[in-house]
Formats: structure tokens, C-alpha cells, sequence
């Protein structure tokens, strides 16, 4: 992986390619090998091995410029379960203390230093045991196999973490490991199982059910086609709680046997997970993958969700493994819908765009899920027009009415689709971008104190920052846009992506934890007190 930090300099406009130039310091490498051919026991090494069953390089600078590193890449001469396992291993293995500041972080945050409730870790036995008895009954089908490949490398990380920390006390299991990866999923799980509401609350560390609601619904995405049709650009600005702030930019070329269109993945994700959760993917096959969050305002839905399923972090990535195109990316990925986090993902397939001329159907697919329903669509005819913007609402009749969108006397927050703040934002600036410098700024935007959009709230802007509100409002917390992530037909050529860390400071002064208490009311280890990080490229060599 390479990267740039730009410090006061923007990337050029495209079309002009941004050129991948070398780090300063060489990002420390790393390779794994069997003991023993006829075990499991690892050894793992520094240095860039070509025999090595897998290599990495990872390097944190959490304190620099706000993201840890990591490229795995395996070697195709030994089995894909051999392949899998030792990547899970190594990463786990090199990056176990951030996996430890990962798990303290939720543990404290959002399960409040309590126990997890037992009827969630019985769900997520079950599904466990699910999956595997499919993967167990179906070894030569493309998708269980995929979905087997997912579990092994999980399975991997979880021994290298064990082996790397030492510490009794640290030690975690592959369930608290699951539930890392299953984060967002549980949003939509918990009501399923009717937990009570203190139970909830000290489960995500929430003061009411509305507020979660509100708050799992984060994200802005947005695809912008350039006047002259010249670039395509596509970007996402995570929303979450700061306490996720720790973050990895990560790059995977797995090089299995087992049928796959993409070996390779660039995406923004977290210590511990091998799906992105914002989500943002960059794909060897030059797809870029995104999503908003709908969620779900329809208590009647929830009886539909059961462990026998594949929850969405699973299918995410076996979606972006066997896709050529949006259609087919969408047709794998309602396979064994779960009805978890349940989003607006987009699929942009910068194969059908040919810059100067007419955008092809196919361009940008569009698919939204609720339990026991998907539709997905091509909206490349909504692009055409100049952006596809995303915005935590469903674009979809009748995904927006079974998801209780249409309820009008439910919720004082109900809005028409066309109603909300960043929807009216976008459609006012939107097509004033001309260049990946406007790009990145319309993604970063908050001048919540000018822009009569926002209402005077500060969690009504593109990169919401909900600790700007005063202490007395409902919605003041560390909760806000985390990044951004940029990209576009210029950098997709060159398998490059844009990102940057963090709450905006645009127009804003820059978070800080140790300013209004944060740190009493959300303890965290592992990030750094001040958010005032530039942008940077990430690429693969690969």
C-alpha cells in the first residue's frame, strides 16, 4: 500500500491522474508460515517472504494523520482454507493491540461495561451454526464456499490476536470477535428480540429508543457526473459515534481458486473487521461499492429476522467477491437476506463509463433491503441529470412505505424523501462541483451556523457534527461525520482513494476529546485527542 499525506495541498483537479509517490518511511512488512505441515501453529516474520503463504504491511498512524495501514496479500500456491486462515492470522497477529483498543472501546461505550445480553450471544450462535451446517452441506457451491472463506479468515484472526497479546486478561473469543463484525447488524437484531428497553440501553449505551433510531441512521454519499461528462465521482462521509474513531485503511488481494470476479479490495474499516461497516469498497474490477443507512421505523418487520440468514457484513463481501456489475453484485447480494442494516447501497461500475460520452445504462445500481424484501434497480437515468445523492431515506416507493417512512403521525421526524436537510443541500450545490477539490469539500461541508438549510442544527449538514449543538439540545453528543472517502474515474484507473479522518474542521474548529468532558462521558483509548488531520491517498501496488 502507498500513501501520500497532503498538508495544504489539494489533489490535482481531475482528469489529471493523481501519481502514487512513495512514503517517506518504508511501512514495515510481515509474512506467515506453517510450522508443520500437518497443523496450524504459524510463524509469523518480518519481511516481504514471495514463499510465505500470505505478506502484509502494516504501519499504525493513528496520531499522524488519523488511519492505521494494512495490505494482505496471499500466495495462489496453497489451498483457498490455507489462504484465508493465515491472512485472518496474520492480521490479527500484527494488528492485535488496535483489535484490543477496538474491543475496549465497545465494550465500555456500548455494552456500558456490562455483560452482553445471553439472547444475543444465543442468536449469534445460532447463525454461526447455521452458516455452517450450509457450508458444510454445500462444498461445491461458488457462495457457500465464499461465505466459508469469510468465516475461516475470522476464525484465523481470532488465534493470531491470542497469540500476539499474551495477556491473559486481554484474551477475546471468536463470539466477542463476532460481535465486532456484527456491530451494525445488531441495531436491527436487538428489537428482534425483544430485548427490554434497559437492557437495550445498556447494550448501545443510548438514552432512548428514538435516539437510536436517529442515529443508526448515519452516512452521506454522493455520485456526481461532471457537467461535460468528463469524470465520474463517487464518495461516502461515515457517520458514528467518535468513540469508532479508530480506524484502518485496508487493502486485501486474495488470490483464492475458488471463482471470484475481484481478488482485490481497497475500503476504509476498523481493527478487528474484514468488512468495511461505513461501507466503501474500491474493486479490481472497478466497481465502487457504497451505502447509507435507512434503517427500519416498522416494529412489524422485525418477526421476519431469524439466525437462519447471512447477516449483511457477510454478504458484502461475498457481493463485491462474485460481481461483475451492479445487477449481478445485487443478484448475490439478496441471497439469504438477513433484514440487518438495512441500506441504500450503490453500485457504481466505472467499466460502462467512457468520459465524453453518453453514460451507459448499467452506470450506477441502486439496491435497498428490508427483512424479507430487496429491490434494486438500475438509476443510471437519475445520474444522467447530474448526481445520485444518498442520504438515509429510502429512494424506493415501497421500500420507504414497508420500512414506515409513509407513517406521517409515527414520529415527529417524518420527512418526504425530498424534505430532508442534506437532500435540499445537495440539490443546491450539487452541481457546483467541477473539480475532485469541490468533491471533497461538498463531502466535508458543515457551516451549520450560516447555511439556512440546517436550521441552526448542526447534525443537518453533509458531515454532521452533533457535538457542535449546545448541551441543552437533544441531539448534542460525540456523534457526527467521521471521514470521507473520494474517489473517481482518474483514481479508479490508478486504484487510488481519497480519505480523510475524522470530524470536518472545514468550517469548523476540530474536535477535540479532552474539550467539554468528552473523555469523562466516553472513555476511549488507542485515537488521539485532536482531530485536525489532511487528506490522504491510499493505493495498493498490487
Amino acid at each position: 500500500m502507498k500513501l501520500i499525506t497532503l498538508v495544504n495541498t489539494p489533489p490535482p483537479p481531475t482528469p489529471t491522474p493523481v501519481p502514487p509517490t512513495p512514503p517517506t518511511t518504508p511501512i514495515p512488512t510481515f509474512s506467515i508460515k506453517l510450522l508443520s505441515n500437518g497443523g496450524q501453529q504459524y510463524s509469523v516474520y518480518a519481511g516481504n517472504d514471495s514463499s510465505a503463504i500470505a505478506q502484509a504491511a502494516f504501519t499504525n498512524q493513528m496520531s499522524a494523520i488519523g488511519w492505521a495501514y494494512l495490505s494482505i496479500t496471499t500466495n495462489p500456491k496453497f489451498e483457498d482454507d490455507q489462504q484465508a486462515r493465515a491472512a485472518g492470522f496474520l492480521e490479527g497477529y500484527i494488528s492485535a493491540e488496535m483489535i484490543w483498543q477496538t474491543w475496549y472501546n465497545i465494550y465500555v461505550n456500548e455494552y456500558n461495561n456490562a455483560s452482553v445480553p445471553e439472547a444475543i450471544t444465543d442468536w449469534a450462535d445460532s447463525n454461526i451454526l447455521y452458516f455452517e451446517q450450509q457450508i458444510q452441506n454445500n462444498p461445491t457451491d461458488e457462495y457457500w464456499t465464499h461465505i466459508g472463506l469469510v468465516w475461516t479468515q475470522l476464525l484465523g484472526m481470532v488465534d493470531g490476536y491470542n497469540a500476539a497479546i499474551g495477556d491473559s486478561s486481554r484474551q477475546l473469543t471468536y463470539m466477542e470477535f463476532t460481535l465486532i463484525n456484527m456491530d451494525a447488524d445488531l441495531g436491527d437484531i436487538a428489537p428482534t428480540l425483544n430485548l427490554t428497553l434497559a437492557e437495550y440501553r445498556r447494550t448501545r449505551h443510548l438514552s432512548n429508543l428514538p435516539d437510536r433510531l436517529k442515529k443508526t441512521d448515519h452516512c452521506s454519499g454522493l455520485i456526481k457526473l461532471t457537467d461535460d461528462l468528463t469524470e465520474l465521482y463517487a464518495a461516502h462521509t461515515s457517520w458514528s459515534s467518535y468513540t469508532t474513531m479508530l480506524r484502518i485503511f485496508k487493502s486485501y488481494n486474495f488470490q483464492y481458486s475458488n471463482p471470484a470476479k475481484s481478488k482485490l479490495t481497497i475500503f476504509s474499516g476498523y481493527p478487528a473487521t474484514l468488512a468495511s461497516l461505513d461501507d466503501f469498497y474500491l474493486l479490481d474490477t472497478r466497481l465502487v461499492v457504497l451505502e447509507t443507512t435507512n434503517g427500519l421505523n416498522n416494529n412489524n418487520l422485525y418477526h421476519l429476522i431469524t439466525p437462519q440468514s447471512i447477516l449483511t457484513w457477510m454478504r458484502v463481501i461475498v457481493a463485491n467477491r462474485m460481481a461483475s456489475g451492479g445487477r449481478s453484485w445485487s443478484q448475490v447480494f439478496e441471497i439469504e437476506n438477513s433484514g440487518t442494516y438495512n441500506n441504500q447501497w450503490m453500485i457504481v461500475d466505472y467499466n460502462k463509463f467512457i468520459p465524453g460520452v453518453r453514460v451507459q445504462d448499467g452506470t450506477l445500481y441502486v439496491l435497498e433491503q428490508v427483512p424479507g424484501y430487496i429491490e434494486y434497480a438500475d438509476v443510471t437515468n437519475v445520474l444522467r441529470t447530474g448526481y445520485w445523492p444518498s442520504y438515509n431515506l429510502p429512494y424506493f416507493e415501497t421500500i420507504f412505505n414497508m420500512s414506515g417512512f409513509n407513517d406521517e403521525g409515527s414520529s415527529s421526524d417524518y420527512e418526504a424523501y425530498e424534505e430532508d436537510a442534506r437532500s435540499q443541500i445537495f440539490r443546491r450545490d450539487a452541481n457546483s462541483v467541477y473539480s475532485l477539490t469541490d468533491f471533497q469539500a461538498i463531502m466535508r461541508y458543515n457551516d451549520f451556523q450560516n447555511d439556512p438549510l440546517s436550521h441552526g442544527d448542526a447534525a443537518n449538514q453533509i458531515s454532521s457534527r452533533f457535538d457542535l449543538n449546545t448541551p441543552t439540545s437533544q441531539d448534542y453528543d460525540a456523534f457526527g461525520g467521521v471521514d470521507s472517502k473520494v474517489t473517481s474515474l482518474a483514481l479508479v484507473n490508478q486504484l487510488l482513494v481519497l480519505g480523510q479522518s475524522g470530524p470536518t474542521h472545514d468550517q469548523e474548529p476540530p474536535f477535540q476529546w479532552s474539550s467539554a468532558n468528552w473523555t469523562a462521558m466516553y472513555p476511549t483509548i488507542g485515537m488521539p485527542n485532536l482531530y485536525d488531520f489532511s487528506w490522504v491517498v491510499f493505493s495498493d501496488s498490487s
